[in-house]
């Protein structure tokens, strides 16, 4: 008769054993995982509905603003063609030099904006100038023949001059119309565009926020801090700036961009027709999703709060489903040991209970 000895577990294995997890704490960390992943997965959804609506409700607001404030530059600059307008109908070629002079004044009376008028005849001669900041002129023919403004205003009939800026702080555009008729020359005005500091100065987004104006090259031309715009500074790095000046080709504007500080921000613009101008206004990222943060941080300890929860009630529903397995251990080991009058006493009515039974039934 061959004996074949048991195999004996290597110290491996009894090490692995003991590492291994008992049956409570397998039913405990599969019930925290459960909760947890369904705390984690509702608070990503929330965080993101919540990123998204906060997002969409900022840049609306912000493309309001800059909608509102395109429109009153246009408005202003629509006022400023249709006052020079009446001094290049036909018969007001047919008027004596004071009644064109006379007229003049009155327009600049009118038009607290327009700081300068020159008339100048079909051939590029100034036949009348009058300035707020210079002495007035009369008959002088200086030649405006090789002028850029009198040149563009003759080929395209109205011409808006870049913007310029006087007395080192005030911003100036030369608006220039020709007159109806053939050969009947152009009046040249040079406008205070004080109103776009005004209109920038006055739009209040969140705590933070900004607007700025860019003429088509991406030069900055308006914004709340002066030193940026003497500085003849250059906006087109930025990415909201590029788009914005591509809009009418091909690329759309973008609602996430970098304000001039380096910041990232919410930016929404606007095209100013006529003079090609962008308004852009922005709110740092910071500021507009402030409110995100804070419920990203809510969720964060609602999800600690859950978690520490399902790791109490795993372990109470774990040890309460685990003390009946532990007393059918105990009793089978006590029936392998050779005590058969020992019984199994576990009264649960479940598949834990029937298995005790049949132990008994076997004893």
């Amino acid at each position: 008769m061959t004996v074949t000895a048991a195999p004996v577990d290597t110290p491996v294995e009894v090490e692995r054993a003991r590492r291994t997890l008992s049956l409570a704490q397998k039913f405990a960390v599969a019930f925290l995982g459960l909760v947890a992943a369904v705390l984690v997965v509702n608070g990503a959804i929330d965080m993101a509905i919540t990123y998204r609506d906060a997002r969409v409700q900022a840049v609306r607001v912000q493309q309001e603003k800059a909608n509102a404030a395109a429109e009153r530059v246009v408005q202003f600059v629509t006022e400023i063609e249709q006052q020079l307008g009446w001094t290049t109908r036909s018969e007001w070629a047919r008027v004596s030099v004071e009644q064109r002079r006379y007229d003049f004044i009155r327009l600049l009376r009118q038009a607290a904006a327009i700081t300068e008028l020159v008339h100048v005849d079909g051939v590029g001669r100034e036949q009348l100038k009058l300035s707020r900041l210079e002495p007035d002129q009369v008959g002088s023919n200086a030649d405006y023949s090789a002028d850029p403004r009198f040149v563009a205003t003759i080929r395209d009939k109205i011409h808006y001059g870049p913007v310029t800026f006087r007395r080192g702080s005030e911003p100036y555009m030369t608006i220039g119309m020709a007159h109806a008729g053939r050969n009947a020359g152009a009046t040249i005005a040079e406008v205070n565009l004080k109103l776009a500091w005004d209109v920038i100065t006055a739009i209040r987004v969140g705590n933070t926020g900004y607007a700025f104006i860019t003429d088509p090259s991406g030069r900055l031309i308006a914004h709340p801090d002066m030193s940026l715009v003497l500085r003849n500074t250059d906006l087109t790095s930025l990415p909201q700036v590029a788009a914005a000046r591509k809009a009418d080709t091909a690329a759309a504007p973008v609602d996430a961009g970098i304000g001039p500080d380096g910041n990232s921000v919410l930016s929404a613009s606007a095209k100013v027709p006529k003079v090609g101008w962008s308004v852009f206004v922005e709110l740092p990222a910071a500021e507009a999703l402030g409110r995100v943060w804070s419920a990203f941080y809510q969720t964060l300890g609602l999800l600690a709060l859950g978690v520490l929860l399902a790791g109490a009630a795993g372990t109470l529903l774990a040890r309460r489903m685990v003390v009946p397995i532990t007393e059918l251990q105990a009793g089978a080991q006590k029936l392998g040991e050779g005590d058969l009058a020992s019984r199994i006493l576990v009264r649960s009515g479940d598949e834990i209970g029937a298995l005790a039974g049949r132990f008994n039934v076997m004893a």
